[in-house]
């Protein structure tokens, strides 16, 4: 048993967590913050997963020092859709909450949150690439993106 109520030492009985689960552990990353004038800030940070609640959902804190942190609560939810999840993000630094539906790709993870997309891809056991766009008038704009590797 954890010291923290919030945290769960894994899977509930039952629970099928693997498609956040996957993450477990500590990473490093390298953000880069795309400006709508194409220039770029690139700015090193970190990404802890766990499980929560009883082992019945995941969580992430991303940490960019200076600029925010991050934490999601993440579980799955069928009647959203086969294979689907729910994920909300709030990072308090910028005063922000987005809620999205999480579906597996071929290639990885994409969360869905309307005006807003999130991507993980390049999934590897020690490495994988996420990146945020936003929906635009004329499409998606990319906004961010992580080369995240595990510590």
């Amino acid at each position: 048993m954890t010291d923290v109520p919030f945290l769960a030492d894994g899977p509930a009985p039952g629970a099928d967590l693997s498609l956040f689960g996957r993450f477990t552990g500590s990473w490093a990353l390298d953000c880069t913050e795309w400006e709508p004038d194409g220039s770029t800030t690139v700015r090193r940070g970190e990404w802890h997963f766990g499980y929560a609640l009883g082992g019945h959902a995941t969580t992430d804190v991303w940490i960019l020092p200076g600029v925010e942190h991050g934490v999601s609560v993440r579980f799955p939810d069928p009647s959203a859709g086969p294979g689907a999840w729910r994920s909300t993000w709030i990072g308090p630094g910028r005063r922000r909450v987005h809620s999205f539906i999480a579906t597996p790709t071929p290639d990885g993870i994409v969360l869905d949150g309307g005006d807003l997309r999130w991507t993980f891809s390049g999934l590897e056991p020690a490495t994988f690439r996420w990146r945020n766009e936003a929906r635009t008038p004329d499409g998606w704009r990319l906004q961010q993106t992580f080369h995240v590797w595990r510590v």
